[in-house]
């Protein structure tokens, strides 16, 4: 195709799918579909509040999704929220009675899925936030959903994954466990992966629903797979932190503090230089991804239940108490800190330079670095 082709040919794709998702996006929980934690905008230890914006008689424990300068979340009291990125200003929202959010929403082809605390997951148009399909689950869901290939996936208390199609949310398979499954549906090379409460990692077939592979772990755990080069990262309530290879189920290594031991119930984030997480011990610790060596470990003073978020040369990290911590990857310094108040029990989105963060105290944060 020519030059002239090859420009319509994109611009038919852009009105037959909605925006397409930029590199510096943070379209879904864990900023990428590997769950990494990794931000693709690089941030300095310089950061100020570049906006707030703080609703009535509410709060934010879902962690932000943000595309195209928009950024979508929910609140404690059920309104579905999308701000401009820049100010803070809101651009829509959409009130659902009886509901609330406490789960990250996922960005796909033009659509905001999202599902509440009574189960029900909503397709809202991310333009104008008009409602265009719902689906009712068997219980609540504690994780935001999955979107892969026009496959909504959902992981519910009832120990159910649905996957569901994306323009008509009509269910096409479903999946159950014999305990709960509070993680996150990590996606690689065509198997859901899976860390449940029934003590097994799990690899389900996506396409036909049906498990492929299973793996006994010392505990429960609702942490959320993280994957890099094939390798899988995730914690336990037992305080175990595992890697493992996702193509054949065999355990690499696994890293169990000597002296602590406390549960890790948030998600890693990974890149080549360490795999970072937090536990229940008021404490974060970064790994060596290749073998588990211990590179260090930092004190919070307070629990954590946000997961951990790498940008750049940084590691940014809130706490119950409120407060947001920034770390050097390679050292474990701490180089900048930000005393809020409140709790803050979302985990940090960053797209386009700015990092955004909602507090129990209903506050919505936008930190970056002021012209």
């Amino acid at each position: 195709m020519n030059l002239l082709t090859n420009l319509l040919f994109a611009l038919a794709c852009l009105g037959a799918t909605g925006p397409v998702l930029a590199q510096s996006d943070w379209p879904l929980v864990r900023g990428d579909a590997l769950a990494s934690g990794v931000a693709s905008s690089k941030l300095s230890a310089q950061l100020e509040v570049l906006w707030k914006r703080t609703l009535k008689d509410s709060g934010f424990e879902a962690t932000a999704v943000i595309t195209s300068g928009r950024i979508y979340v929910g609140d404690f009291d059920g309104t579905f929220h999308c701000f401009n990125l820049k100010d803070g200003e809101p651009i829509w929202n959409r009130k659902f009675e009886q509901s609330g959010f406490t789960a990250a929403a996922a960005l796909a082809e033009g659509r905001v899925i999202v599902g509440d605390y009574n189960g029900i997951v909503y397709c809202l148009n991310a333009e104008n936030g008009e409602q265009l399909w719902s689906y009712e689950a068997a219980s609540e869901s504690y994780a935001a959903p999955n979107v892969h290939n026009g496959k909504v996936l959902l992981t519910t208390d009832a120990g159910e994954l649905v996957a569901l199609n994306l323009l008509t949310g009509k269910p096409l398979w479903q999946y159950r466990l014999e305990a709960p499954v509070r993680c996150w549906p990590t996606v690689v090379e065509g198997r859901v992966l899976l860390a449940g409460c029934d003590q097994r990692f799990h690899a389900v077939d996506i396409i036909t629903g049906k498990e492929v592979a299973g793996l006994d772990i010392d505990a429960q755990t609702g942490s959320t797979p993280a994957v890099m080069d094939g390798n899988v990262f995730f914690g336990t309530e037992q305080g175990t932190f595992y890697s493992i290879a996702a193509a054949s189920m065999e355990v690499r290594w696994n890293y169990l503090d000597p002296k602590r031991g406390a549960s890790i119930r948030a998600s890693a984030a990974v890149e080549r230089r360490c795999v970072v997480f937090a536990n229940q011990g008021k404490q974060v610790t970064a790994l060596n991804p290749r073998n588990g060596e211990l590179l260090w470990s930092f004190s919070v003073r307070s629990r954590v239940e946000s997961s951990p978020v790498i940008a750049g040369d940084l590691v940014f990290l809130p706490t119950k108490r409120g407060r947001l911590f920034a770390v050097d990857i390679v050292s474990g310094k701490e180089k900048w800190q930000y005393e809020a108040g409140g709790s803050f029990l979302a985990s940090p989105a960053i797209a386009e330079g700015k990092l955004v963060l909602g507090n129990e105290d209903g506050t919505l944060y936008c930190f970056g670095e002021k012209n």
